[in-house]
């Protein structure tokens, strides 16, 4: 495994690998975990590790506080080859007043989180919220190192305006040094702290929050491809109530669209948004009741998808807006054999053709690629570009031997017959897929589409 590994690996270029590990009461490594992107080799190190004597490690200094690494490979002539470091070495996180009595790093982890979360909570500017006209969920991203002295420098925070932005950095510059600043085998050293915390943000103010509205509604307004008053988004705002929407999670999807093709009489079919099933449902129900004609699509093609945004995330509030027209997709076509029917049957075409590629040729070889049996995970990506052509052929599975070879066999493509197609313009696409396989019963499962569009 550790021949094939691929140093310009299309998944982590990783030059090192390391294991890391905690220790129990007991002083019994717990936690172990290696970072190569191959689950049967992370395995393989891991129980090579546990029949390792930790005492031959020699560590100085046996702590639940401290998370400890080890170097095992390392790129030697453009190949991974094992190079066990000698020393073990062991880090320890600062440690700020309250949290002194944590005995486990885990709990000095979250006690630092929790105090920091509510140190902003109580010192942050109520007048710099109200400037910003923020209301529900306010979205912070802090980050700064904690010097060999425990003192805070180098902060960068960031908030959804620029003087919020300016008053988190202020507030984080004020806040106390630590007791003990982190340490490498036992010397002072620099700590990079990096979190998101989220705060909410309520008024019993109804004209700040009035304000706070048409404040949002100016901003909106002015966005030229989305309008908070097209009949379309209207039309949700009948069904959605205040309270529902920012109760809408837009963290994975900063926009939820409903998404539909368009059969032979001119009906929309196959209609879904990127929502989880819950919301799916209720957004689908809901534009179910839409006059379907008011839409006013020109020209209908069967072959073609069709999209309007419906729910948005601007300066961390949600908000029902659409477009007067639709985005039109039009999906890529694998090779000039695909009937042309409708864009469902294209997607078909492209997924059959690639499972045929992919499993006849992948199925004959998988058992000599590995010593795992049962059931085994694989998954690959791959772009296909605005001239047809496969790019940007990303695959994960168990081993490198294993994953080599999926990545080979997507290149060996090359390039489809038609790219996908955005209202008429040649975009590219990305494809995701997964499949596992009984390596035991030498059976391949039948593929799981994962696609997931970017434009």
């Amino acid at each position: 495994m550790i021949d094939s590994y691929q140093i310009t690996d299309t998944i982590k270029n990783k030059k090192y690998i390391y294991l890391t590990f905690n220790l129990d009461k007991l002083n019994k490594p717990i936690r172990i975990i290696v970072n190569s992107p191959y689950s049967e080799l992370n395995k393989s190190i891991r129980e090579a590790f546990k029949y390792f004597d930790i005492e031959d490690l020699n560590i100085a200094e046996k702590s639940q506080l401290n998370i400890y690494t080890l170097q095992i490979l390392s790129q030697e002539n453009n190949k991974m080859v094992v190079n066990c470091s000698t020393n073990v070495v062991y880090d320890r996180n600062p440690v700020f007043e309250g949290c002194e009595t944590s005995a486990i790093k885990s709990k000095l982890s979250n006690c630092f989180n929790s105090q920091l979360s509510a140190y902003i909570a109580n010192t942050i500017s109520p007048v710099q919220i109200t400037k910003a006209k923020i209301l529900g969920k306010l979205n912070l991203r802090v980050k700064f190192l904690i010097n060999e002295k425990g003192v805070i420098e180098q902060i960068n925070c960031k908030a959804p305006t620029d003087s919020l932005s300016r008053e988190l950095n202020r507030i984080i510059a004020l806040f106390p040094k630590a007791k003990s600043p982190a340490t490498r085998n036992g010397i002072p050293t620099s700590f990079t702290y990096e979190k998101t915390i989220d705060l909410q943000i309520e008024s019993k103010n109804d004209e700040y929050t009035k304000e706070v509205e048409e404040y949002n509604e100016q901003l909106y307004s002015n966005d030229s491809f989305l309008n908070p008053n097209s009949d379309l988004a209207l039309h949700f705002k009948k069904y959605i109530s205040n309270k529902e929407l920012n109760d809408i999670p837009l963290i994975d999807f900063p926009v939820l669209s409903i998404y539909f093709d368009i059969d032979k009489k001119g009906n929309p079919i196959n209609i879904k948004t990127n929502a989880n099933t819950e919301l799916n449902n209720q957004l689908v129900a809901i534009f179910r009741y839409f006059p379907f004609e008011k839409l006013n699509i020109k020209p209908l093609n069967t072959i073609d998808s069709y999209s309007y945004p419906i729910i948005i995330n601007r300066y961390n509030k949600n908000i029902i807006m659409s477009n007067e027209k639709p985005f039109v997709h039009t999906p890529p076509i694998f090779d000039k054999d695909c009937h042309l029917s409708s864009s469902k049957e294209l997607d078909n075409c492209m997924n059959e053709n690639i499972k045929t590629i992919v499993v006849n040729n992948f199925k004959r070889t998988i058992g000599n690629k590995t010593k795992l049996t049962g059931i085994i995970k694989t998954s690959f990506s791959f772009q296909i570009d605005a001239e047809g052509k496969i790019t940007n052929v990303k695959a994960t599975a168990p081993n490198p031997n294993i994953c080599n070879e999926l990545e080979q066999l997507i290149k060996n493509i090359s390039a489809v017959y038609k790219p996908q197609y955005l209202n008429g313009i040649a975009v590219s696409r990305i494809y995701r897929y997964s499949y596992s396989f009984d390596v035991g019963a030498n059976k391949v499962n039948e593929f799981k589409n994962l696609v997931r569009t970017y434009y």
